[in-house]
């Protein structure tokens, strides 16, 4: 891991992007981020998000848009990820009845296959990001293991490896068990406050060099700091960024 490969999830400062976007952002580039990854702002215009990131200093990695927004607007999507310089579109979340059996999560990765295609047409990537119920037992095997055998290899994958922890999976030998679909890794970390259930990477229980030894090993381009329910959503990002700084070394680059 680079130091150029940290990014944080802007959903972490969902409260204070719905009160102060432009505060938001510039707590972000305070905090010493260069990128982020798009997801819980506000309703604003392309040309009005992209003049405040670049503001900034921003550039965007990564935006996170529902299935059900693909669906009904792919075209405004990539139009919009065009004027923003982003270059990556991320799914990140499915619909109950769309996982509720073995082959409908076929179906879907089929119709996930044709949105990335779609996509690349358009020189955008597309992405999906687990969450903890791909790995439960779901006919004779389970949602993950099904994608995994049914997407495209140009469909990126973004693990959080805070919900493969919660799926009861070891995030690092998973990293290591998966191929080149591997781009994205959400570092997240599990809390050993009962009170708590995600904080962020160096606050709780995962083991973080490790993680970070088996993404290098992998290829991921993005390590991305995410926390669900932040408790000073600003202060925990900066920590955040500051311990992986660390583990990615002085010398390398910002």
């Amino acid at each position: 891991m680079r130091q150029d490969q940290i990014a944080v999830q802007l959903y972490t400062l969902r409260e204070l992007a719905a009160t102060d976007l432009p505060g938001m952002l510039r707590a972000v580039s305070g905090a010493g981020y260069k990128a982020v990854e798009l997801a819980g702002l506000p309703a604003i215009e392309a040309q009005a998000l992209r003049d405040l990131l670049d503001a900034e200093g921003l550039r965007p990695m990564a935006s996170h848009e529902s299935l059900e927004n693909l669906r009904r607007d792919l075209a405004g999507i990539l139009d919009r990820m065009a004027v923003l310089g982003c270059p990556r579109i991320v799914v990140p979340w499915l619909p109950d009845a769309e996982r509720s059996t073995a082959d409908a999560v076929r179906t879907l990765a089929r119709e996930l296959g044709r949105l990335s295609s779609a996509s690349a047409d358009r020189g955008i990537r597309l992405g999906y990001h687990n969450h903890a119920f791909e790995f439960a037992p779901l006919d004779g095997t389970t949602v993950w293991q099904v994608l995994l055998d049914e997407l495209p290899p140009s469909l990126d994958l973004e693990l959080d490896v805070y919900w493969a922890a919660i799926g009861g999976r070891d995030p690092a030998e998973l990293i290591r068990g998966l191929d080149e679909r591997l781009r994205l890794l959400h570092m997240k970390d599990l809390s050993s406050d009962p009170d708590r259930a995600d904080v962020t990477p160096g606050d709780g229980v995962l083991p973080w060099p490790e993680i970070v030894a088996a993404g290098t090993e992998r290829g991921v381009e993005w390590y991305v700091v995410e926390e669900d329910n932040p408790r000073d959503a600003v202060a925990e990002i900066t920590r955040g960024l500051t311990y992986l700084r660390g583990l990615a070394g002085a010398d390398a680059p910002v």
